[in-house]
């Protein structure tokens, strides 16, 4: 449930106990204890790039064995580039609202909702989420493994299958949805504002490589097609940030190991959208070569095990060479848009451009694209 009750802090560091307590108190959430004071420590630094994230740590009046020590806080971040891009994709409350409409309808495991409000006249966004640090976190420049990236590949499969084609699928408002006009009209713009100063830079081409500058203006010139061909079925929600930095593993429980976060980029489109993001963001390029139709196949059984059948590997092949173009909208805006200023951001971001490259390098992408 979405709270407004309270004046929203504008930023993590003016977060009080006492207002924690109030909304906490209010919301239900907290009955018979209350919070007597928390100490906060930056977190997601080099990967909330849309965030400014917190963790919480609460002091209780009395020993609560059933509330969290910890909680995590996220709300719009400081970097002006990257509040822009946020704000101009409402990622802010599309996330609240997955949280609070999508998730409790979906077999995926996410973090457990503790707070949410927003109030989108100014601008001001809370979400109070369970702490996960306790689970691993694969660090993405690393890369996830074949036995995660196999998890990964199950999980989003579930989740998917659940709103495949389904009679409710478009009932959420806040989800954009295929050939969305003013979607098309923001990634073209941003796509190629973003590359035509990328590649003056020395720094991105570096980043490439070999053969990536020359696909990525091949990839330029057709961008609308690559949008505007979408199909008119075999459509579902999906993450479309769907990489190791977004996931926890819970080996504990062998069922449904993944815990997945970041969900305000979530649109309606073609599911192949994030295994190719995975695919090509995610794992090191030599295991990427060897796993990649094997993961394919084992998307496409995971959907027909939850009763989605028609489906062919060809089909889901073009799909994901065109998936792969689609997401080479994303190293030029991280490299002028977003904040650098963090090492980690920037192995992170070499890593994910040459991935991703050559991932299209390798399978000859552009050669599916309009003469």
């Amino acid at each position: 449930m979405i709270h407004k009750q309270k004046v929203i802090p504008k930023r993590t560091k003016r977060i009080t106990a006492e207002w924690l307590n109030e909304v906490l108190h209010d919301s239900g959430y907290l009955k018979d204890f209350t919070i007597e004071s928390i100490s906060r420590e930056p977190c997601g630094v080099g990967e909330g790039f849309v965030s400014d994230m917190a963790r919480l740590t609460i002091t209780y009046d009395k020993e609560a064995p059933g509330l969290p020590k910890t909680m995590i806080v996220k709300m719009p971040t400081t970097f002006r580039t990257a509040l822009a891009v946020a704000l101009q994709y409402n990622l802010y409350e599309k996330e609240i609202r997955f949280y609070t409409e999508v998730a409790p309808k979906s077999p995926i495991r996410v973090p457990g909702l503790i707070y949410s409000d927003y109030d989108s006249e100014v601008k001001k966004y809370i979400l109070i989420l369970e702490d996960c640090s306790c689970y691993k976190m694969i660090d993405q420049v690393e890369g996830l493994t074949y036995e995660q990236t196999k998890q990964a590949i199950i999980s989003i499969a579930d989740f998917q299958a659940r709103w495949w084609d389904a009679p409710d699928l478009f009932s959420f408002d806040w989800i954009p949805k295929p050939k969305d006009e003013f979607l098309r009209t923001s990634f073209i713009d941003t796509f190629r504002n973003s590359w035509d100063l990328a590649v003056k830079s020395e720094e991105f081409l570096e980043m490439l490589p070999e053969g990536g500058r020359e696909v990525g203006e091949e990839i330029y010139k057709q961008f609308p097609w690559l949008l505007d061909n979408v199909p008119e079925e075999n459509l579902t929600i999906v993450h479309f940030d769907y990489r190791a930095d977004n996931m926890f593993f819970d080996y504990e429980n062998s069922e449904n190991p993944l815990i997945t976060i970041d969900w305000g980029g979530a649109l309606v489109s073609g599911g192949i959208l994030d295994v190719a993001y995975l695919l090509g963001s995610s794992i090191k390029i030599d295991l990427r070569r060897k796993i990649e139709k094997e993961m394919l196949n084992l998307y496409l059984k995971r959907l027909e095990e939850n009763g989605i059948t028609g489906i062919d590997f060809d089909y889901l092949w073009e799909y994901y060479l065109r998936s792969l173009m689609v997401y080479a909208w994303l190293p030029p805006v991280s490299f002028t848009q977003l904040d650098r200023s963090d090492p980690r951001a920037i192995e992170l971001g070499k890593a994910f451009h040459n991935r991703l490259f050559g991932a299209i390098l390798d399978n000859d992408a552009t050669s599916i694209l309009p003469s």
